[in-house]
């Protein structure tokens, strides 16, 4: 079933709002030349959609198929798909693909490291495709927790994992991670409070004209938020720019959520905690560290001399956002 909510007013081939998909739990599809019931067969198969399961009825309770687990089967047998799905995991945690541009499959593009790549897709399809058995084995590998410091031999290497990748986090992370430190909850249209920006189903989540929400919708499209018009990872940007130094510094959304009066801030003031213990806190949440002395002298310093500690710790936690070490994956 379609639910179809875009227009294209000025044929543009470009349509505001979307499409949404429902699958059907029953019915089918008539051949219009037979005028029998259309069955569904995959790319390259002679014959039917096999029997996956035969105790489980999704498409068609009538039927000894269930289409959505035979699909399943049939696309896990691709070989492209194990090493597809692991090259992309590889790229969000290392920051390049062994195959690079990652949906770019071509003889033509081999990867640069053919026999890492097989072993990844090998030991993917081993333990039934799970992603967070995958996540693991590259996170505790040495070539994940390497240090995003070269040396004098490595300095210059792009391609072959010698040293980490300092990279900036993406928009929906970014944005997700100040709403986390600041404990604030992120609000969008037709989706519940708390809902984070990697969690949405859309590309765009603020309707045209809300400026209610405005704030957030600039703030994601400024760091490379795709409208995911394309299927592929090449429509997300990911380049640094200007406008997102002004963003960080000066947009009226971080400010909004740094003075809001029922943020992580204000708890931390009223908990009866001494200055140390605030800016400690404040930098095990944004930071996963405690302060160094001087960071620690200069915070409590600023805190102290307030007449009024809340801008005095909004400032601290404004810096904090700011940081490197809060922008950049490392």
């Amino acid at each position: 079933m379609l639910q179809n909510n875009r227009r294209d007013g000025l044929d543009t081939h470009e349509f505001n709002g979307e499409q949404i998909i429902y699958l059907a739990r029953n019915g089918g599809i008539t051949n219009p030349r037979t005028g029998k019931p259309a069955k569904s067969r995959f790319l390259g198969e002679p014959g039917p959609t096999p029997a996956a399961n035969p105790e489980s009825r999704i498409s068609n309770p009538e039927s000894d198929v269930d289409e959505l687990e035979a699909l399943g089967e049939w696309i896990t047998r691709q070989p492209l798909f194990a090493r597809s799905q692991a090259n992309w995991v590889w790229f969000q945690l290392m920051g390049r693909g062994i195959v690079d541009p990652i949906d770019d499959f071509r003889p033509t593009n081999p990867p640069s490291h053919p026999r890492l790549l097989d072993e990844l897709a090998r030991d993917f399809a081993a333990h039934k495709f799970d992603l967070r058995h995958l996540i693991r084995t590259i996170m505790n590998s040495r070539t994940y927790q390497s240090s995003a410091e070269p040396n004098d031999t490595n300095q210059e290497d792009e391609i072959n994992f010698s040293h980490a990748l300092p990279r900036r986090l993406s928009a929906e992370q970014l944005f997700d991670a100040q709403h986390q430190v600041l404990g604030v909850a992120a609000t969008f249209n037709d989706f519940p409070s708390g809902l984070r920006a990697a969690q949405l189903p859309g590309g765009s989540p603020v309707r045209r004209n809300d400026l209610k929400n405005a704030g957030a919708e600039k703030f994601l499209a400024m760091f490379g938020k795709p409208a995911r018009l394309l299927a592929c990872e090449c429509e997300r940007s990911s380049e640094t720019t200007l406008g997102q130094t002004f963003q960080l510094i000066s947009s009226p959304a971080v400010n909004e959520w740094l003075t809001n009066p029922t943020n992580r801030l204000a708890s931390m003031l009223a908990s009866g905690k001494s200055d140390a213990g605030i800016v400690d806190g404040l930098y095990w949440t944004a930071l996963s560290r405690a302060p160094t002395p001087k960071e620690l002298a200069e915070a409590t310093r600023l805190l102290g001399d307030a007449k009024d500690k809340r801008p005095a710790l909004e400032d601290v936690a404004w810096a904090l956002l700011n940081a490197k070490e809060f922008v950049l994956r490392k």
